[in-house]
């Protein structure tokens, strides 16, 4: 079984900070493989408008229905 890495890629679209999560099986994520995620997530935007990527690999995914009791809604 492949082991899954995570990577948070945040960048700046029409001057706003937007960020997203990307999965990959490859240990590292390139700034151009996270520019060809971003770009097929925005398809209405121009890729010119996409600008300062980062990418941080994130070495503890959040795992889901993790979130502690307190911080959800009755």
């Amino acid at each position: 079984m492949t082991r899954k890495h995570h990577f948070l890629v945040s960048y700046i679209l029409n001057d706003q900070p937007q960020s997203t999560e990307v999965e990959s099986e490859a240990e590292t994520l390139s700034i151009d493989q996270a520019r060809f995620h971003i770009a097929a997530l925005h398809t209405a935007e121009k890729p010119a408008d996409i600008t300062d990527v980062q990418v941080t690999r994130i070495l503890h995914p959040k795992v889901p229905s993790s979130t502690p009791g307190h911080y959800q809604q009755p």
